[in-house]
């Protein structure tokens, strides 16, 4: 990795289609959050969640952070 970010995304944001800005590990803290992917697929990102985000070209996802609270989480870039 190339350092480390953390990120507070408030309750009720919705991200819609977008890449990620670099290859990365995305590890929810804390909160719930939801990535759609093409086709329509959905995951669940829950506290522990660890992520390899890769998308960084194409259509990419939707982030949606849901229940009531912020989704806190810790951003790993890669080489």
């Amino acid at each position: 990795i190339t350092g480390a970010e953390l990120h507070r995304i408030p309750a009720g944001t919705v991200q819609d289609w977008h890449t990620a800005p670099r290859r990365q590990y995305v590890i929810t803290l804390s909160g719930r959050g939801e990535i759609e992917i093409a086709g329509g697929r959905k995951i669940a990102l829950e506290p522990g969640h660890i992520e390899l985000v890769e998308d960084t070209t194409g259509k990419g996802h939707i982030t949606r952070v849901v229940g009531p609270e912020d989704r806190v989480t810790l951003w790993l870039p890669l080489l």
